[in-house]
């Protein structure tokens, strides 16, 4: 993890492939390092379980990076389940940032 940022929002894309059967964005999290990313996709998992029946989704983690496959034929749900998981991240990455200042705090 770097000091000034434990994750990073790195791409977000829509996919042209599936215009014509609706939305799909693809979410690359790029960690600092193994540890943090470890610890990113434990506190984001819990809440990416259940989606509309339409939806599809797909979360992997490469090393030190998540990646989050959103896709769906409306619009609106694969939007607010990317903004969710990329408001979650910031949390993470206030929350850990907070806790790693506070242990390099002597006292």
């Amino acid at each position: 993890m770097t000091t000034a940022r434990a994750a990073r929002v790195k791409a977000l894309k829509p996919r042209p492939d599936t215009a014509a059967k609706g939305i799909a964005i693809e979410l690359r999290i790029e960690c600092g390092d193994v540890r943090v990313a470890d610890a990113l996709n434990q506190a984001l998992m819990p809440d990416n379980r259940y989606f509309p029946k339409d939806q599809r989704f797909h979360a992997s983690k490469e090393g030190s990076v998540l990646w989050f496959n959103v896709a769906s034929p409306r619009t609106r749900p694969v939007i607010s389940t990317v903004v969710s998981i990329v408001a979650d991240a910031r949390l993470f990455r206030d929350v850990w940032l907070e806790a790693e200042t506070r242990r390099s705090v002597p006292g």
